[in-house]
């Protein structure tokens, strides 16, 4: 094999390796985004909250209606729509958290998680009534026609082809970190951060777990909010449930992979893993040939049992 031959092999794989690290790259932001709700949740009440990813869907949804005009929705702009949609995300969390949640806090852990099954098989319905199962509703992207690429030109076979869509979720997910960031330095973030500790201190020193722990539903709907929408673009078509996965691996089986790969207990780690997540699934389907049925859910549930093993408590995870 000549230099030349060697060298245009080599940076074809390395290209090839570099697009689907990119790749994971987006879609384990998604991921992670989902997974900071389950863990948010979690930390505060002690439940797995299969209903997060929903929450994004249903903000998918709402921003699609407005953006279509869809029924009785007037049209409205791009931000306007998104706006709108972080809004439905953010109040499905809440309801979840009055109506379903608190009439059933002192009931038993299992309870509750199915509850929360419930309330993500509700939202589902919900969608497929309001907006119909045969419609096929198309959550346009951000600039189309602007592509830019990585590894090589744009529509390249080895090159990561990206455009404004891509980068929103990089830049949402920066200045999500940075609102964060300055939340929980304000009082009611460290009164979220008290609470999830324990509780029953918060209580004493005059915390109100009730009020925390609906502002805790609230920001783990806007946060699967934030995912929905920065998903929906990527995914094109959405279908009722999509965030959840009908049929198909959603991003809340990814999202729970990435929370317990992280650290239940861990809100840094829960966005880690997600990008992990991420990296992991697009490598492995990158290179695992397709006659092999599965392997990035299988490649996943091998690192998934390698890091209970390992390290049960997560990568940041600590012992409760």
């Amino acid at each position: 094999m000549s230099a030349l031959a060697s060298g245009v092999l080599f940076a074809s794989a390395g290209s090839k390796f570099g697009v689907a690290m990119a790749s994971g790259l987006v879609t384990g932001c998604v991921y992670g985004l989902v997974a900071l709700g389950i863990v948010l949740i979690y930390r505060a009440n002690r439940i797995f909250n299969f209903a997060q990813a929903e929450f994004g869907s249903v903000a998918a949804f709402v921003s699609v209606a407005f953006l279509d005009g869809l029924g009785p929705f007037p049209k409205l702009p791009y931000p306007v729509a998104l706006l709108f949609g972080l809004l439905a995300g953010a109040g499905a969390g809440l309801l979840t958290e009055r109506l379903v949640i608190r009439p059933l806090f002192r009931a038993s852990r299992a309870t509750l998680l199915v509850a929360t099954a419930g309330t993500a098989l509700f939202l589902i319905s919900a969608q497929a009534v309001i907006l119909g199962v045969q419609n096929i509703h198309v959550f346009r992207p951000v600039a189309p026609k602007t592509n830019f690429s990585f590894f090589g030109p744009v529509g390249g076979t080895h090159s990561y082809t990206f455009g404004f869509t891509q980068i929103d979720i990089v830049i949402g997910i920066v200045i999500l970190a940075v609102v964060g960031a300055w939340f929980f330095r304000t009082r009611y973030g460290q009164a979220v951060l008290a609470v999830s500790e324990d509780p029953t201190a918060a209580s004493i020193v005059g915390i109100s777990t009730s009020r925390i722990s609906a502002l805790t539903w609230t920001i783990a709907g806007l946060v699967g909010a934030v995912a929905g929408v920065l998903y929906a673009p990527v995914k094109g078509a959405l279908t009722p449930g999509f965030m959840t996965g009908i049929g198909e691996v959603g991003p809340l089986v990814f999202g729970l992979v990435a929370a317990v790969i992280g650290g239940m207990t861990s809100l840094p780690g829960a966005f880690v893993g997600g990008i992990l997540v991420g990296i992991i699934g697009s490598i492995a389907g990158t290179y695992i040939p397709t006659s092999v049925p599965g392997g990035e859910q299988v490649t996943l549930a091998a690192v998934l049992i390698l890091v209970l093993l390992v390290r049960p408590t997560g990568i940041l995870g600590t012992e409760t």
